[in-house]
């Protein structure tokens, strides 16, 4: 397959702190790539270099000839009062030389993004969150691209919208580089694994596969590089106890042996670097009370200001226990379905649908 781009020695920075260095990976055609990573690792930053749209403090970014990228934004803006067309003919390249190509093509994109619901005419503003997503979405594949970059495209979606994303990625011919937490989307749709973290030897680990295959792999290599760190502690011990006994470098032997003293000072520092472990404690303290009640909402009616309505009537009582899933189409509001029975009783829906029911 052809590599459509490559990193070399990546590093950036955000004044004094530093997000990663010394990436280096390369993309090919067809691939799925999902990058993840603990927050603040710097995955958006690492795909806005991918968009050409800043650059790194050091390294090489290389494209393909003539490489088309598109970039979907986890929170996309939109020119004010602009029509879902006029949105999608912003990312056309035939927008001024073809213009009735250009027409055709986003005609296209809106049947096939099922926007054509709405109208091209109608207004991007007025649509839901996830909605806005798919015309941000079509604004980049009118463009065509060679490699689709999305971060967090799941967002806001119902679960028809990722369904139907799943499967139009799974069947696309372009490669794409997903940043998402959507551990169910990156099993269906990646076939190979970028996970940013310094932990990891170049602050980078790949692995070809689905997110399971990674899973394992991941777990494997902690474990091998956790037992390296220790064999070399025993070992850096022996070597600073001889060094501690005035060993000095007379001969050749003894020069090679400090030098490599040293270097396995400096590894088993590195290794206990990238092992640590940082996570947080949270603790919450009861009053003792155990309300039966948390939350209580009755009638509850929401319409837009042109006076369509989203919901109405609806009563929830939430008592403690309660775990609460807000599901349903794009914007219709989200309809509230409770997935757990409280221990304190069942919780009071009404003014729902039907698939609401308990």
């Amino acid at each position: 397959m052809a590599i459509l781009a490559t990193a070399h020695e990546l590093s950036h920075a955000f004044g004094a702190r530093r997000l990663f260095s010394g990436l280096t990976f390369s993309l090919e055609e067809g691939e799925r790539v999902a990058l993840i990573g603990p927050n603040g690792a710097g995955k958006s930053t690492l795909i806005k270099m991918l968009a050409r749209e800043i650059e790194p403090d050091s390294g090489t970014l290389s494209f393909s000839r003539g490489l088309r990228v598109g970039h979907l934004r986890q929170v996309p803006s939109f020119a004010d009062g602009a029509s879902v067309l006029e949105t999608l003919l912003e990312g056309s390249p035939d927008r001024d030389a073809d213009p009735s190509a250009a027409h055709l093509a986003a005609y296209e994109w809106i049947s096939r993004l099922e926007l054509d619901a709405f109208g091209p005419e109608h207004p991007v503003a007025r649509l839901s969150g996830g909605w806005k997503k798919r015309v941000a979405l079509g604004r980049e594949l009118i463009g065509r691209p060679d490699l689709m970059l999305l971060d967090e495209p799941t967002n806001h979606l119902d679960i028809e919208g990722i369904e139907w994303l799943e499967r139009f990625l799974s069947r696309s011919s372009f490669a794409c580089l997903t940043i998402t937490h959507d551990r169910a989307f990156l099993q269906k749709v990646a076939n190979r694994i970028l996970e940013l973290d310094p932990r990891h030897t170049g602050g980078i680990l790949s692995v070809r596969g689905d997110y399971a295959t990674y899973l394992d792999t991941r777990e494997r290599l902690m474990d091998a590089q956790e037992r390296r760190e220790t064999i070399l502690k025993n070992t850096m011990r022996r070597e600073v106890e001889w060094l501690r006994q005035g060993a000095k470098a007379r001969t050749t032997k003894q020069q090679a042996r400090i030098q490599r003293a040293e270097s396995l000072i400096d590894e088993v520092k590195g290794l206990e670097v990238r092992n640590q472990v940082k996570t947080a404690r949270l603790e919450f303290e009861s009053s003792g009370r155990a309300p039966r009640k948390l939350l209580e909402a009755k009638g509850l009616s929401k319409q837009f200001k042109d006076g369509s309505p989203l919901f109405s009537g609806i009563d929830l009582v939430l008592s403690p226990g309660s775990r609460v899933g807000i599901l349903g189409l794009l914007g219709a509001g989200e309809i509230l379905v409770p997935n757990r029975i409280p221990k304190h009783g069942r919780p009071e829906v009404r003014g729902l649908s039907s698939a609401a029911s308990i």
